[in-house]
Order: structure tokens, then sequence, then C-alpha cells
């Protein structure tokens, strides 16, 4: 081998591990972006969980005069969906959305509010995840047989009431 193909080989031989390394970088970065988008849609979830979803929850079953884990299970057992609650109440409805804490909460969640149905429903564990830390007896919505696919349709349902689609 002459020094000239010693250079070549050895040049090709640092492109390689420059060509691997780089794809390592290219890895790293792509996770990093997965792990940051999943904290900031984590983020969304709790804020409208907190801010909207449980209130909403409280508020019906307080006007019902039963709990919550009771309320829960009637609306599903009857497949009666968060957002025909709120189509059949439209004035309540227009209500809570004209106050001024609810547009701020709208804003920001609206990234959830891109999410098709196959995403909710793909991110349902997260969600009831993030539920129960927030309120232990949600687990009855996954304790309950139709309960994940009550709570897809609602939030289904729920973000075309909001954002129109």
């Amino acid at each position: 081998m002459s020094l000239d193909e010693n250079h070549r080989e050895k040049l090709r031989d640092e492109i390689k591990q420059l060509e691997s390394e780089i794809s390592i970088l290219e890895k790293t970065i792509a996770d990093k972006k997965i792990e940051k988008e999943t904290a900031l849609a984590k983020m969304q979830i709790r804020l409208f969980l907190e801010r909207m979803f449980i209130p909403y929850v409280d508020g019906l079953c307080a006007a019902w005069g039963v709990t919550p884990e009771e309320g829960l299970l009637t609306l599903i057992k009857e497949n009666e969906t968060i957002d025909n609650i709120a189509k059949n109440n439209p004035d309540a409805l227009k209500e809570l959305l004209s106050l001024p804490e609810m547009q701020v909460i709208i804003t920001m969640a609206t990234p959830l509010g891109t999410f098709s149905k196959e995403m909710v429903k793909d991110n349902i564990p997260i969600l009831l995840d993030i539920a129960k830390e927030l309120r232990p007896e949600l687990a009855i919505i996954l304790e309950t047989p139709e309960g994940r696919e009550w709570l897809t349709d609602s939030l289904t349902g729920l973000k075309k009431t909001l954002y129109g689609y």
C-alpha cells in the first residue's frame, strides 16, 4: 500500500467515524425533542385537567348532588359525554368560555386541539396517570370497562367544541 493509499484509507475511516458520531448526535437530538414535546404535552394535559375537566366534572356532580365517582359512573354508563352536556347547555357553555381565565387555558392548551381521535386514544394512559395524580378517585374511569372509550369520546368532542376541529 502506498502512502497515498494509506492516507485515503485513514480518511475513509475518519469519515466513517464522523458519520457514526453524527448519527448518534442526530438520534440524541431527536430523543431530546421527543422528551421536550412529551413534557410540554404533559404540562398542557395537566393544565387542561386541573383547570377545565376536573372543575367541570365537580360542578356537574355538585349540581346533581353526587360524588365525582358516582357522577363519572353515571356518565360512563349512560355514554353521556362531556361535550354533549356542554352542547345541551349552550348558555352555561357560553358563560364558561367567556371567562378570561378560560380563554387563557384554552390558548395555552391549543396544541391539544390538534390531536386526532387516535392521538387522544394513544395518550389516554398519560392523561389518566396525570388525572390519578391530581385526583385519585378519577381512577374510576380506568376501572369501568367503557371508561377509556368514554373519556376518548368526551375529550375528542370537547376538543371540537373548544377549538372547532
